[in-house]
């Protein structure tokens, strides 16, 4: 039998067309990014579909703790907010990353050029410190296969730079639900150095039932420029102190208590606490003859404390990194070319330990303890070539070489000990046509490759239960091609659109799912869609609207763990068929201006997000929603002191709505709640010294 949850608010996305915009739209038509080719260059230039998020869009878009604040308006982009702190965002690209029932799967993370996602592939988005970036970016398509292990895309966050004169900041901010969000910033240049210092703290008792989350966070930067150059070094230190975890529901759950916790939760006291810290060091160097040679070294630490339903497991981890680029112009049939290659190599051992789990304190009776490594090395190269005004061609292709191993020391059960090599090759081919200064389209072919993560190898389809190397989940390799067009008619208007076609051969999908021990599959799949976003300014007012639409189904049949058939053209569960956001903001003083004393912005958002499956069988969905949301931000500067204030109130009309799903998840809990009716309240103090 097929169930649907009825729509939430039915006639709603007709009204939000009211609000069609963008109080984004301060966000320059014109970014930076260095994601796409890996060289500083404008978006609108970039050889694919990249877009980048800037500061004033993170200040106006919440709090600044999760992304899935300020990237709700990227097209092709899902960053589910399961305000649910133990279990991370849920973030995906296209539908690559919806299988994951905790962190980040199929999508490369990066601070300041620094991994976030390990190895395997698998990786957490806590680390990102919003209250001092300075913007981020956002890659799709066939050009994000040339950062490794991972086939959806690459999220980078930057942090911002210290200015020429020192700079005292505080920010703090109080909500519903108990929230408590402030941070005090530091930034000073003195001669070639320069020095960002940013520590913030978050209490949140949370909407649901045993949801309270406590978390410090520290993200600094030293930065050395000089003629040459720069180097950078980063710290980023993360407390979380406590994270309850109240789980997912079932169907029945969530209409009568959506907002309640798991009663196994709560005795179990299952949750996280970890502590994680990240040291990196960077540089970039002028070469003559306009080359430049880049380099990064990393290494850090994640001490963690997980009890679940069932055992208690901790993890002590250590992961480490390094990476070097060259690029240099040059000439091919007497036009210009320039090319880039370089290699990468990563590695991490978790020392993984399990104990039972008593009332969420470990008893000292050790069911587990093994050693889980992963490593990887990658070399790729690519390049574009200028034959004439009119055209561009780019080229590039990776070799990746990724081990997954266990050793098992703990052998009453058994050898769980194995190990699996994995190698991939990922080739891409692009095409610019340079219609004239304000029309670019372009056309991109490429070939991803995505190994299993050390989560996904832990246990054997057969036996779920019990923890064994399972080397017989085979790496997904996808065929991606994507068109599209970038529209700048006016200096303050600019359309990007792009339609993508992507088939995977052996596409990792979940096999059985459950807090004890999950395992996997593979499945081969077809996805296909469209994006669409659009910015434009007029005197006051600044409009922003972005759409996507996607479907992605399995291309072949095979057998569920429960025993179903999931047969070819079923969906495949947590991707949403479509997405729309439309944003509205006005300035009194004109979008030309910078902000002055009084209402400097009043903003209004609506978001309309259609059905997706729960599971790959189909007989569970989660029904589209419609949410509106309202902004106020207010500037007022005294001599050198600069305050601004922001209110926020989001989801204005109480609507009930599934805001994530856990897929496939064995016991049929498979629904996370949305947030209801909820305010923010919050200020941001500068001084310049």
């Amino acid at each position: 039998m097929k169930i649907r949850f009825a729509s939430p608010i039915p006639g709603l996305a007709a009204a939000a067309l009211v609000a069609a915009g963008s109080a984004h739209a301060q966000q320059s038509l014109d970014d930076v990014v260095i994601s796409a080719s890996r060289t500083a260059q404008k978006s609108f230039d970039a050889p694919g579909t990249i877009q980048s998020v800037d500061r004033s869009v993170i200040t106006a878009s919440g709090p600044q703790i999760n992304l899935s604040e300020a990237l709700a308006g990227v097209p092709g982009i899902q960053v589910a907010n399961r305000n649910n702190y133990a279990q991370d965002l849920q973030i995906s690209i296209r539908g690559f990353g919806s299988r994951a029932p905790f962190g980040v799967r199929g999508v490369r993370l990066l601070i300041d050029g620094i991994p976030q996602t390990l190895p395997d592939g698998q990786g957490q988005s806590s680390q990102f410190a919003l209250t001092s970036a300075e913007r981020i970016e956002v890659l799709k398509g066939p050009l994000s296969m040339l950062y490794g292990n991972a086939s959806g895309g690459v999220v980078q966050v930057f942090t911002r730079s210290a200015g020429e004169r020192p700079e005292f900041s505080a920010m703090g901010y109080m909500g519903s639900d108990g929230l408590a969000r402030s941070s005090l910033q530091f930034s000073q240049r003195q001669g070639n150095w320069g020095l960002v210092a940013d520590a913030a703290m978050l209490t949140s008792d949370g909407f649901r039932q045993y949801s309270e989350a406590r978390r410090d966070h520290f993200n600094g930067k030293l930065e050395h420029r000089d003629a040459d150059g720069r180097t950078t070094f980063i710290a980023n230190i993360l407390d979380n102190r406590k994270s309850q975890d109240p789980g997912s529901r079932t169907r029945a759950e969530f209409q009568t208590d959506p907002f309640g916790a798991n009663r196994t939760n709560v005795i179990n006291g299952a949750g996280k606490e970890f502590t994680q810290g990240i040291l990196g060091a960077s540089t970039e160097r002028r070469l003559s003859g306009g080359g430049s040679l880049e380099g990064r070294v990393y290494a850090g630490t994640r001490d963690l404390r997980n009890p679940v339903i069932g055992p208690f497991i901790m993890i002590d981890r250590s992961f480490a990194g390094l990476g070097l680029s060259a690029s240099k112009p040059g000439n091919l049939l007497g036009a210009p070319l320039r090319w880039t290659a370089g290699f990468e190599a990563d590695s991490v051992v978790d020392k993984r330990r399990a104990e039972g789990n008593v009332g969420g304190q470990p008893n000292g009776i050790l069911q587990r303890d093994e050693d889980n490594t992963a490593r990887s090395s990658g070399l790729f190269g690519q390049a574009e070539w200028f034959p004439s005004e009119k055209w561009s061609f780019l080229a590039g292709v990776r070799f990746t070489q990724v081990r997954l191993a266990i050793e098992d020391r703990f052998r009453s059960d058994g050898d769980g000990s194995g190990a699996r090599n994995y190698r991939g090759t990922s080739p891409v081919f692009g095409i610019t046509r340079h219609i004239n200064a304000s029309t670019n389209v372009y056309l991109q072919m490429g070939r991803g490759f995505e190994t299993p993560t050390l989560n996904e190898v832990l246990y054997s389809p057969g036996r779920p239960s019990i923890d064994r190397f399972y080397g017989g989940i085979a790496p997904a390799r996808s065929q991606q091609i994507e068109a599209g067009i970038k529209w700048r008619p006016a200096p303050t208007t600019r359309v990007d659109a792009a339609v993508f076609h992507i088939r995977t051969r052996d596409e990792i999908v979940p096999f059985f799912l459950s807090t004890s021990g999950s395992t996997w599959t593979n499945a081969d799949t077809r996805r296909w869609g469209a994006e669409l976003s659009t910015t434009h300014i007029q005197n006051t007012v600044a409009l922003r609207a972005s759409a996507s639409v996607i479907k992605a189904e399995y291309d072949e049949n095979f057998l569920s763990y429960a025993g179903g058939m999931i047969r070819k053209g079923f969906t495949m569960p947590g991707i949403p068929e479509s997405r729309l956001v439309l944003d509205a903001a006005w300035r009194p003083a004109g979008w030309g201006q910078s902000a002055s004393a009084g209402i400097s912005e009043l903003g209004v958002e609506a978001v309309a997000s259609g059905q997706m499956a729960a599971n790959s069988l189909n007989t569970f969905e989660a029904a589209g929603y419609e949410i509106v949301n309202l902004r106020a931000l207010r500037v007022m500067t005294v001599g050198p002191h600069r305050w601004t204030g922001i209110i926020r109130l989001d989801n204005v009309f109480d609507r009930r709505y599934v805001g994530s799903v856990v897929v496939d998840q064995a016991f049929n809990r498979f629904f996370e709640p949305g947030a209801p009716r909820s305010w923010l309240i919050g200020f941001n103090y500068n001084r310049a010294f």
